[in-house]
């Protein structure tokens, strides 16, 4: 039975105004709202599910990488300069072992972990200041003491950029001398050439010496 929507008094279908209170009423239809029956033969369409895929990032030349049991350092040659764009540098570590090359980022995070470990060792010698000082500064721009204590395998994922290659896959290295024509500083320029391609550094130190150490050639 129908209702009346403003006093709630019952009413018939068939009335205009609320017999208790007046309210005009509007015709009232009561008809079903059809409802529609399943298709049990219709399938409800399937959200699509994506595979997660993982980006893709550029590495840069990297061959073998396993770790290998007893590998240890045969050479450090520091501060090799790679140029990059806007006039922009990334200095590299090259710590070879009997195995591989591995060319280590320098960070200003090493750098300045490295002064740091300096000072402290200095000061649990018992060196005073300026012990600590020629500590902290002794050997400023190679830092490759942070790597005497780090097996290979940590120097290799210590840094994002870091990488290496098998000593067998270096075919040529070669050293040319010049000056940079302001105030006579000789540069060292270094090619490696390997099979994906050369690798060019330039240093403010001889290499040399280091390069025959650490390859037997250079």
């Amino acid at each position: 039975m129908p209702y009346c929507p403003l006093c709630g008094n019952p009413v018939k279908e068939n009335h205009k105004f609320c017999p208790n209170c007046g309210n005009p009423l509007e015709p009232i239809a009561q008809k079903p709202t059809p409802q529609a029956t399943p298709n049990p033969q219709v399938q409800p369409p399937q959200q699509p599910v994506y595979a997660s895929q993982p980006t893709a990032v550029p590495q840069p030349p990297q061959m073998n990488t396993q770790p290998t049991q007893g590998e240890t350092m045969r050479e450090i040659i520091p501060n090799l300069i790679v140029s990059k764009s806007l006039g922009r540098t990334d200095t590299f570590n090259l710590i070879v072992t009997e195995r591989r090359s591995i060319f280590a980022k320098l960070t200003s995070q090493i750098m300045n972990d490295t002064v740091k470990m300096r000072r402290d060792k200095a000061a649990a010698e018992g060196k005073g200041f300026f012990g600590k000082w020629k500590a902290q500064m002794q050997g400023f721009n190679t830092y490759t003491d942070w790597y005497r204590d780090k097996t290979p395998d940590q120097t290799l994922g210590e840094t994002p950029g870091n990488y290496a290659i098998d000593n067998s896959a270096i075919r040529n290295i070669k050293v040319n001398e010049d000056s940079d024509g302001e105030g006579g500083m000789d540069l060292y320029y270094i090619e490696i050439m390997t099979p994906t391609g050369k690798l060019s550094f330039k240093t403010q130190y001889d290499p040399r010496k280091l390069l025959q150490a650490a390859y037997g050639s250079s």
